[in-house]
């Protein structure tokens, strides 16, 4: 096999220039970003610290063939040069097809067929998709299974729960200092708090999960554990005040049972708080937070809320920083902060933007 391999590393929409510097970060060449994600190659080791240390990307495609393939003839003979034995271990296949509608190839379902019987097998945990485009297939095998915003850690999840990448992109966008505190007025289930711990202890966020690349028989075992060792050992103690509070108690619940199966549980203090009772730390720090959106997006009428959290921050958070997360329907105004929105995704289907500031004195 290669030493390097072509990848696609699939984003959250508008999370793809995080992304990219989080792979520059990991000693990746990514080689360009598109909608949905960065293309790049990689060793096989950095595929693995990919799936280990990623708190920004949703899954790794690794592409193993570019062909032409403007009818079923061309397509299963691209198929038929590819060693499919080097790439996957025995077992079933689950493939999905997809067209750009400039095709010749056009009838998904019958790509998928005729994939599925090149490679002889039947329904089974490996997925492989493949891409017609302008005649042109490309065929990708998942190395992730389960997206990377499933850490592990979450269980109990309050009524509009963040995925996990998200709230790491979240902290990202506000430009956290992991040496100052962070306060989440707005907890739900903790994830926010939980990332932020995560983050200022240095722990991997893919620690606690397996991936299907495990399966594959390029993987090594041993290279893994040390690759995990080597991971652990840059685990730190030192944590900020991380502090949550929300009205409900199942939040309450859920954020310490979260933040405890995480193993950040003595970082976090998390309390049954309403946003109007909030308590700030008497050194200046982050407010970082992912509250209700409003009546549009299926959610009460928040207005007189974001009336009384804009003059709790105005009174008692002067010098703090903020960052949250916001449709285009939240009335972020009515905070009477001078908040400006600085990137912009979506969670769980809703276009939402981060919206970043200070708390100026008056």
């Amino acid at each position: 096999m290669s030493r390097r391999i072509d990848a696609f590393v699939v984003a959250t929409p508008g999370l793809e220039v995080m992304v990219q510097g989080e792979l520059t970060r990991l000693g990746v060449r990514p080689a360009n970003v598109t909608h949905g994600g960065v293309n790049c190659s990689l060793t096989w080791p950095q595929l693995w610290a990919v799936h280990l240390k990623s708190r920004l990307a949703t899954r790794v495609l690794v592409r193993v063939a570019r062909f032409k393939a403007d009818g079923f003839d061309t397509l299963q003979a691209g198929l038929a040069r590819i060693d499919w034995a080097e790439w996957l271990p025995e077992g079933g296949v689950d493939v999905t097809a997809s067209t750009d509608g400039k095709s010749k190839l056009f009838h998904t379902g019958a790509i998928a067929e005729r994939v599925a019987e090149q490679i002889g097998r039947g329904d089974g945990a490996q997925q492989i998709q493949v891409r017609v485009q302008r005649d042109v297939a490309t065929v990708s095998i998942d190395a992730t299974g389960p997206a990377l915003h499933k850490r592990g850690y979450r269980g109990p999840a309050g009524k509009a729960p963040m995925r996990e990448t998200l709230a790491a992109a979240l902290l990202g966008a506000s430009e956290w200092d992991v040496n100052a505190p962070l306060v989440d007025p707005f907890c739900g289930s903790g994830t926010v708090l939980v990332e932020a711990a995560l983050r200022a202890r240095r722990i991997a966020p893919g620690r606690l999960r397996t991936f299907q690349f495990m399966q594959w028989p390029s993987y090594d075992a041993d290279a893994w554990a040390r690759l995990v060792k080597g991971a652990d050992s840059d685990v730190v103690d030192k944590c900020p005040p991380l502090l949550g509070t929300d009205r409900d108690d199942g939040a309450v619940a859920a954020t310490l049972a979260n933040a405890a199966k995480a193993g950040v549980a003595e970082q976090i203090t998390v309390e049954r708080r309403s946003a109007s009772e909030l308590v700030l730390p008497s050194k200046p720090g982050w407010i970082v937070s992912n509250p209700p959106y409003g009546s549009r997006v299926g959610g009460p009428d928040v207005r007189d809320l974001y009336d009384r959290f804009g003059a709790v921050l105005r009174e008692r958070g002067v010098g703090w920083h903020v960052a949250l997360m916001a449709s285009r329907d939240t009335p972020i105004s009515r905070l009477r902060l001078p908040l400006v929105p600085t990137l912009s995704t979506t969670n769980g289907g809703i276009h939402v933007a981060v919206h970043t500031g200070d708390v100026p004195r008056t």
